[in-house]
């Protein structure tokens, strides 16, 4: 299977293609590609793992203030652990089955795995730790 969605040429003279391609990063689409383990293997690792983490981090530090303030919102926070934990383990399985757009072998893609299974175990670990504060 192949990646249709990469641009053949990733040049200057190309940035409209290029511009396309990063803006299709912020659709549903993208996301369900990504988590079935259907886009090229870094982008995979590096959007289903650093762009949902700019994503999820405002939200966390919403969470983080509101709780600070009203403890109620406490399990909110540590529930949003919770989740971003899930959807990393299921980055690693993306990251598992994508396949590389070059000459990655292997070991990119074991690392790529191990790496996301340690944040996500990270976060997951973490979210009882935060409903405290």
């Amino acid at each position: 299977m192949s990646d249709n969605h990469i641009p053949d040429d990733l040049t200057p003279e190309n940035l409209d293609e290029i511009a396309t391609e990063r803006q299709r990063m912020f659709t549903r689409g993208f996301w369900i590609s990504l988590l079935k383990g259907r886009e090229g293997l870094g982008d995979t690792f590096w959007a289903g793992n650093y762009l949902a983490g700019l994503i999820y981090l405002p939200i966390m530090i919403v969470l983080l203030t509101l709780a600070s303030f009203a403890p109620v919102f406490s399990p909110l926070l540590s529930a949003s652990f919770v989740v971003f934990g899930i959807y990393l383990l299921a980055v690693a399985r993306a990251v598992a089955v994508a396949k590389p757009k070059g000459n990655s072998g292997l070991f990119t893609r074991a690392l790529g795995v191990i790496w996301t299974l340690m944040s996500a175990a990270s976060v997951i670990v973490y979210a009882p730790f935060v409903a405290g504060q």
